[in-house]
């Protein structure tokens, strides 16, 4: 069964902007698809889908980025990042995008890679961005597979008369049959490393082996709740705040010490306060549409020549800073995705600055969003291309107004409460970037839902009684975001991304 993690799904990955589909999952993507080749590439295809997401989005969003750099085994956070496909073609590599049909798979976020390697195998890889840098393989050559990153695994292809042997060697396998082959399937710690591949490949009987090493932290321990009912009925049993409750969580499933999942969470934390202080240098941002702005707001306000002002509009500045910094290719924490990364971060680095929380009030606070963004991934999706941005900028905003609620001592239920009025007004939001970019609309929603945030805590704490639960909000939202035309699910073909003036911007540049 799938299982969902705060440092896997929720606040992270550390990635490069601009989309965490697009990039978080990009690389993740060509990450596993060389452990799967397991030989130096020399050729590659990435295939697109003209219906889908991605064949409209793939440069501006630099997919051919992320999954070139992955393939290679660079991290995204390399300074030469921007760089990748120079490198690439350097290095000997023909790499290819395409827009064609795609077959296996019906996901918008879907690709084909295919590739070939020095020692002449090859690969054909049908894969998906899921939302939020999560990551699915759907199919290995003519095998359908679901393989998530989130575990070692092997994969050997036997010959039915001849491999049986190597069913010993692997734990609890899984089979496949067609025809005269078998796939088998298995977690391992073993199988994973050159050597013991290359032993794998040399058994009897054995006609293909495939490596995949995991990406994601793996799970340990049990899951504490499934849903927001379960989560605060914990949060009061145990008498915890819901960061507390959100901390017990991930401890139990990843198996850290308290002390390692607070320190993951606060290096987390760093990212964001950099991205805030890169996004406010006017220098270091190369954005498409837009020239910076989030500093002279701040200056703005400061000056008091703003209209109110307040820690509403100065969390609304640094959510815009980090989108200038995801924008122009910096490395942000995704929050619950790159093209939400600035609603968090510009409300907790606000609530640190003003409130002057401890580092583990700090971590605390970015548990209690992360809460919310679990009972999401659980029960819904962080992918705008399913459902519209609700479900990245309006659950972004959700967990904002939870770090608010847990920054000013309130309890799990009005923190769970402050998320569901936040995500309610956000409902039926479509995703329509301009020009395929995360900068217009995205900046200015992470904005407002950055200064929403203090308002739904503030209804919340001061008496406001929520009718409608988290659970029962996120499906409803989920369930609006799937109803929306493909026009306004970040394929840039309708909303505000077809306005006249939004079909001339790019020619302003």
């Amino acid at each position: 069964m799938e299982f969902f993690s705060v440092f896997n799904d929720v606040l992270g990955p550390v990635m490069r902007g601009p989309s965490s589909s697009h990039t978080a999952g990009g690389h993740r993507i060509g990450t596993m698809v060389r452990d799967l080749l397991a030989d130096q590439l020399v050729w590659v295809r990435v295939t697109f889908d003209p219906d889908g997401s991605m064949a409209p989005t793939y440069q501006p969003l630099g997919v051919d980025l992320a999954v070139a750099s992955g393939l290679m085994g660079w991290s995204m956070l390399d300074e030469r990042y921007i760089e990748t496909l120079d490198r690439v073609r350097a290095d000997g590599v023909r790499i290819e995008f395409e827009i064609a049909p795609l077959e296996h798979t019906d996901h918008p976020n879907g690709m084909l890679i295919e590739a070939e390697s020095i020692g002449g195998r090859r690969l054909r890889t049908v894969a998906e961005a899921t939302g939020g840098g999560g990551v699915r393989i759907m199919r290995i050559d003519d095998w359908p597979v679901d393989l998530d990153g989130k575990s070692n695994q092997v994969l050997v292809e036997i010959d039915a008369e001849g491999g049986s042997e190597v069913v010993d060697l692997l734990s609890d396998p899984s089979r496949q049959v067609a025809g005269a082959s078998v796939l088998l399937t298995a977690r391992t710690e073993t199988f994973t490393d050159p050597g013991a591949v290359s032993g794998l490949r040399e058994r009897k009987g054995v006609t293909r082996v495939w490596p995949l090493s995991r990406v994601f932290f793996v799970q340990k321990g049990d899951t504490l709740f499934e849903s927001a009912e379960e989560m605060v009925a914990m949060a009061e049993e145990r008498s915890l705040s819901l960061g507390k409750t959100a901390l017990a969580y991930e401890t139990e499933l990843l198996g850290m010490t308290e002390t390692e999942a607070l320190d993951e969470m606060l290096q987390r934390y760093e990212v964001m306060e950099d991205s805030v202080e890169a996004g406010l240098d006017d220098c270091r941002s190369d954005m498409l549409l837009l020239q910076p702005t989030a500093s002279q707001v701040l200056q703005a306000e400061k000056a008091k020549a703003v209209a109110i002002g307040g820690i509403h509009t100065r969390a609304a500045a640094r959510a815009m800073a980090v989108m200038h910094c995801c924008n122009s290719r910096g490395v942000v924490c995704a929050a619950p995705t790159g093209g939400s990364a600035g609603t968090v971060p510009g409300v907790v680095v606000s609530l640190v600055e003003e409130l002057r929380l401890s580092r583990r009030q700090t971590a605390l606070t970015l548990f209690a969003a992360s809460a919310v963004g679990l009972i999401v991934a659980r029960r819904a999706t962080f992918a705008a291309e399913l459902a519209g941005c609700q479900v990245e900028i309006g659950v972004a905003g959700a967990m904002a107004a939870a770090a608010v609620v847990e920054a000013a001592g309130g309890s799990a239920r009005q923190a769970a409460a402050a998320a569901a009025i936040s995500l309610q007004n956000t409902m039926g939001s479509p995703c329509d970037p301009v020009a395929g970019t995360c900068e217009v609309p995205c900046h200015t929603r992470n904005a407002v839902a950055a200064s929403s945030a203090f308002t739904c805590a503030d209804l919340i704490l001061g008496g406001y009684a929520n009718p409608i639960p988290l659970d029962e909000t996120v499906d409803a939202s989920y369930e609006v975001g799937r109803a929306l035309p493909s026009e306004l699910r970040c394929t840039a073909k309708g909303g505000c991304a077809v306005t006249p003036s939004a079909l001339r911007l790019p020619h302003l540049r």
